[in-house]
C-alpha cells in the first residue's frame, strides 16, 4: 500500500494468497444466476455486496415509511419505486447536510428536521393567492443550511395585514346615542 504525505491512500495492490486463503477457510457459498454466463469466482465478484446493499436499502426504505408496497397494477408499481427512488436521493442529501452543517448540533438525527418542517403549510382557496404559513425558530436555521429562500411574505417579521376590528356590534356614545367608529 503506497500512502501520501497527508495519509491518503494513493493505491495498493491485493494480497492475493491472503484471499485465496481466506476464500478457502469461509466455508460453502451457494450462487444461483439464471441464464447468466459466469463462472462462479465471476458471480462472486460481480454479487459480493449484494446482501450489504440490500441490508442498507432496507434500513433508508424503512426511513422514508415505504416497507410494504400496495400495488394493483405493474405501472402502479413501476410508479411508486421510482418515488421511492428519488425520496432515497432527497433523503441522502438531507442527511448529507445535517451531518455537514450545523444541524447536527440542534437536531438528533436527520428525521427531526422533517419533523421541524412539517408544519409549513401552503394553504389555496380559490379564487385566492396561495399562502404560506410563517417560517420561525429552527425553521430558520434549515433553511439557511440548505441553501433555501425564505418565500415572501413567510419572514419572521410578518404581520398580518388584516384589519384589527373588534367583533360584535359598535359601541354607542352615550350622551348622543350614535355609533363610534374610529
Amino acid at each position: 500500500m503506497e500512502v501520501d504525505t497527508d495519509g491518503r491512500i494513493k493505491s495498493f495492490t491485493p494480497d492475493n494468497d491472503k484471499f485465496n486463503e481466506t476464500i478457502l477457510t469461509a466455508g460453502f457459498f451457494a450462487s444461483m444466476t439464471l441464464k447468466v454466463d459466469m463462472t462462479a469466482p465471476e458471480a462472486m465478484d460481480a454479487y459480493q455486496l449484494r446482501d450489504e446493499q440490500e441490508k442498507y436499502y432496507q434500513q433508508m426504505k424503512s426511513e422514508v415509511a415505504s416497507d410494504r408496497q400496495r400495488n394493483w397494477s405493474e405501472d402502479g408499481k413501476t410508479g411508486r419505486l421510482f418515488i421511492l427512488f428519488v425520496s432515497l436521493i432527497m433523503t441522502s442529501y438531507l442527511r448529507h447536510v445535517w451531518k455537514t452543517t450545523a444541524l447536527k448540533k440542534q437536531f438528533p438525527s436527520s428525521l427531526d428536521i422533517l419533523d421541524e418542517m412539517r408544519s409549513v403549510r401552503c394553504i389555496e382557496h380559490k379564487g385566492h393567492a396561495k399562502k404560506i404559513t410563517p417560517f420561525v425558530g429552527d425553521q430558520l436555521d434549515i433553511c439557511k443550511a440548505f441553501g433555501f429562500e425564505v418565500p415572501k411574505g413567510c419572514e419572521p417579521g410578518y404581520k398580518s395585514r388584516k384589519v384589527g376590528r373588534k367583533r360584535g356590534r359598535p359601541r354607542k356614545n352615550p350622551e348622543t346615542g350614535i355609533i363610534v367608529t374610529k
